[in-house]
């Protein structure tokens, strides 16, 4: 946790390995909490997560789902799992999924509630993000509001240089193959 902030980007492209960088950040450890698109079950089993707490970011019914459309059911979880923590890591893998339903301010207000709770909890929340599903304008924000990694240095290489925006708005630690898509 870098730059005062408690939520850090985890910049990925292709193939898309947030969960196997969160997996290999968290161990064996009961601590885990993953909110995503990917269905909880599927997570449990591919990834090793079983011992995390997840939920799945859907318009579906059902125990431990979170609707795209609820910010403050999204908000809500978080207080409710951070209460009595003390440490940890939460991944969080959908955030273009929250801005198809809702707009920029309300996602980036609920970070802000969540960033808070976050403090209280010594708890760092990692977003799993592909610039490429997001428009140059909203990247631009949140390049600004929180810092951002690469899998490689999120499990351990010594952060040096933030990476800077290329053409597009693509980070440039993606690497020119990605730039061009």
């Amino acid at each position: 946790m870098t730059d005062g902030s408690h939520i850090s980007l985890l910049i990925e492209g292709y193939p898309r390995t947030g969960y196997q960088t969160y997996a290999k950040m968290v161990g064996g450890s009961t601590g885990g909490l993953c909110i995503g698109r990917l269905h909880p079950d599927y997570v449990a089993q591919k990834y090793g997560l079983d011992r995390a707490k997840r939920y799945w970011l859907s318009n579906q019914k059902g125990e431990d789902v979170i609707s795209p459309k609820s910010l403050h059911h999204l908000v809500k979880v978080v207080r409710s799992e951070l209460r009595g923590r003390a440490g940890g890591k939460v991944l969080l893998d959908g955030l273009e999924y929250l801005l198809l339903f809702n707009d920029m301010a309300k996602v980036l207000s609920a970070l802000e509630e969540i960033e808070a709770l976050l403090r209280q909890a010594n708890v760092e929340l990692i977003i799993v993000l592909d610039p490429l599903t997001l428009e140059e304008k909203d990247l631009v924000r949140l390049w600004d509001l929180f810092p951002r990694y690469t899998a490689e240095e999120l499990l351990g290489r010594e952060v040096t240089v933030r990476p800077q925006l290329i053409a597009g708005g693509v980070p440039a630690t993606v690497g020119p193959e990605m730039a061009d898509l």
